[in-house]
């Protein structure tokens, strides 16, 4: 479990620490303080190098060349991924959980292209974005490393990515940590749907039942159907879609995706969770699209499967409530204290202010402002 992480020369940490994490660590903050960042850092640690998880923290945040926004072929900037939104040979960031055991670290460095490699072949103008000779050198430790090539503009293409994950991966082996990232928009339904043949007819489709069952107690069942539908008339697929209940009392199933923001939310939560056994699960606005009469219990739902799964969780918020609930399950649960913490990050500052377990509930129960 990781204990304690370092981040430098990611996105607005220069140099940035923080210690005491515990088997579920809530991150506060005000806005722009880096919360989501962190939470970055760890899933590009658990991905010890994979370049594709770098393509998926750049294309949450649209972070693309803006003269190949709307291009066949889109070019993501990677100079956002550096601290001042600049790059040149020599930048650099590095992830590290220093108490993690074993340790693991992955360096991110702008390098000239290696000698044993040379530069694609110029394409016409509208096509595949030139490569340049300079690229992305990835150092992760254990023992992985790639490098991925960037074009002329400072750009990754999805074209960069195939070789250098495939050689990440079978370098790799079993020592990559599972690790999942909900988002503040959630997991789409074909993403849902992706993962639901590991969950349905097990012990995890009834933690997903009781996870719906905060909001509607009145869910006997939960099925998928067979996909989305494809886009129509130009409008993008369903993102909720996919999924439907049977409620006591009605006969007609009911399509999840009708049931409002935190009935989908509970259903990401509790599917994705055990997609991480033995890993990381990691969840920016946690209490999005939920009330704080059933925070409580949503805590508890994601204490319990992750003591009984071994996954650490991480998670952020912007709501006293939401601090307020996890205390009030800490008071309850002598386990469960022993095992959270909260931790204040401060914009410029290099460590993270940690909260244990009675902290909180002193906080909350004297109505003491920790967000």
């Amino acid at each position: 479990m990781i204990k304690s992480i370092h981040i430098e020369g990611y996105r607005g940490f220069s140099d940035f620490g923080m210690s005491g994490l515990q088997r579920v660590t809530l991150l506060v903050g005000n806005n722009n303080s880096g919360k989501t960042s962190v939470l970055e850092s760890l899933f590009l640690l658990a991905s010890q190098g994979d370049p594709y998880s770098l393509w998926r923290v750049m294309w949450r945040r649209s972070e693309r060349m803006p003269e190949r926004a709307t291009a066949n072929y889109p070019e993501l900037d990677v100079s956002h991924l550096f601290h001042g939104h600049e790059i040149h040979l020599g930048s650099k960031f590095i992830l590290s959980a220093e108490n993690q055991s074993p340790g693991r670290s992955v360096q991110f460095l702008i390098g000239e292209i290696p000698k044993e490699q040379s530069p694609q072949t110029p394409v016409a103008p509208g096509g595949i974005p030139t490569p340049s000779r300079v690229g992305l050198h990835i150092v992760a430790k254990p023992g992985t490393s790639a490098f991925v090539p960037l074009t002329r503009s400072g750009g990754l293409t999805s074209e960069a990515l195939d070789s250098p994950r495939r050689l990440v991966r079978k370098r790799n082996n079993e020592e990559g940590v599972p690790a999942q990232f909900i988002t503040a928009e959630s997991f789409s339904g074909n993403e849902l749907l992706a993962l639901w043949d590991t969950v349905a007819l097990t012990s995890s489709e009834e933690r997903v039942l009781e996870a719906l069952r905060l909001l509607e107690p009145d869910i006997e069942r939960i099925a998928a159907t067979a996909g989305n539908p494809p886009e129509f008339y130009g409008q993008p697929t369903n993102s909720r879609g996919g999924f439907r209940v049977k409620f006591k009392n009605i006969e007609r199933p009911v399509p999840i995706g009708s049931m409002g923001d935190g009935t989908w939310r509970l259903l990401a939560m509790a599917t994705v969770i055990s997609q991480c056994k033995g890993g990381v699960l990691l969840i920016d606005e946690i209490d999005t699209g939920l009330h704080y009469s059933v925070m409580t219990r949503m805590w508890k739902l994601i204490f319990g499967a992750a003591k009984e799964l071994d996954v650490q969780v991480f998670a952020t918020t912007h709501s006293f409530d939401c601090v307020k609930s996890l205390a009030q399950l800490c008071h309850s649960d002598s386990e469960a204290a022993d095992s959270v913490s909260v931790q204040r990050i401060e914009r410029h500052e290099p460590l993270a202010v940690p909260y244990t377990s009675k902290e909180i509930e002193v906080a909350a129960l004297n109505q003491i402002e920790v967000r």
